[in-house]
């Protein structure tokens, strides 16, 4: 396969994923806490940056948070500054690390960062971003006093959710990929082994965390 062949292959699977991530979007939207809302795009994007690099986690991110920022959002640059934030530090966290760890080991570390990061990312925008969304001033007691009642443990629970997504998916998306050519080199299959068992263990509780933080907190 020529350079140019594998040029235009990862562009079309970039470009591919950042649709994918905007439907999802749009199909998870409508899951909403307070003024906050629910999405499953950070996952979608993660799995791509973890196929094309941690570059493509950054480009993707960008345009789906465009695509949204001029089609459905309601929440003008605000959420335009937010929905960057929260999918390029969740993927490129990940992806970074995934690189220089390509192993199950590595996954896993990669995505435990990204709720860590992510969650501690968001929480400072919150500070900073959301109070200047409700006209406040930065910091504003109003803002501050949601912060352990409702913020953390939504951004905590939705990047817990992203996380089981992106673990659960990543195999499957990549044979799926493999086997359509759109990317190569790749030895991938879908037995059961050992690491299949970690995987969906931590996956399922990733999810139980998730879900128990939106039943008791949310």
């Amino acid at each position: 396969m020529n350079k140019n062949s594998f040029d235009i292959k990862k562009i079309v699977g970039i470009a591919t994923f950042a649709a994918l991530a905007f439907v999802v979007t749009l199909a998870t939207s409508w899951i909403k806490v307070s003024f906050l809302t629910f999405d499953a795009k950070d996952a979608v994007i993660t799995i791509a940056a973890f196929i094309y690099g941690p570059l493509s986690a950054l480009i993707i991110s960008v345009i789906v948070a465009l695509i949204e920022f001029v089609t459905i959002s309601t929440t003008y640059w605000y959420g335009l500054i937010m929905n960057i934030l929260s999918s390029a530090v969740f993927s490129l966290t990940a992806s970074l690390i995934y690189k220089y760890n390509r192993t199950i080991n590595g996954a896993l570390i990669g995505l435990f960062s990204s709720v860590v990061a992510t969650t501690g990312t968001m929480l400072l925008a919150n500070m900073f971003i959301t109070p200047l969304y409700f006209g406040l001033p930065v910091m504003a007691p109003y803002v501050m006093s949601m912060l352990p009642t409702l913020l953390l443990p939504f951004n905590l629970a939705k990047a817990l959710m992203n996380g089981a997504i992106a673990m659960l998916m990543y195999k499957p998306v990549l044979l799926a990929l493999t086997r359509s050519r759109l990317i190569s080199g790749r030895n991938v299959s879908l037995g059961f082994n050992r690491n299949s068992v970690i995987i969906i263990a931590a996956g399922s509780l990733f999810v139980a965390a998730a879900l128990v933080i939106f039943l008791v907190f949310l």
